[in-house]
């Protein structure tokens, strides 16, 4: 979404790594080191999925440089 004028909250979806506790509700710092992707629509779940696989494979590549 890229909206004009600000007339909807925004959001952002994080994957935190090797974090198996329950974040909701809790104020979170992130830092943002490279755009993946631009943003896409996806014409099914499945494939929306095999995106998020391989983002954060591609991630998780950059952290270990």
């Amino acid at each position: 979404m890229h909206p004009t004028v600000d007339v909807q909250p925004r959001a952002l979806e994080a994957h935190p790594f090797d974090c198996n506790g329950d974040l909701y509700g809790r104020t979170l710092r992130l830092e943002f080191i490279a755009r993946l992707r631009p943003e896409q629509k996806f014409p099914s779940l499945h494939a929306l999925k095999a995106q998020i696989t391989l983002d954060t494979d591609q991630a998780a590549v950059r952290l270990r440089v």
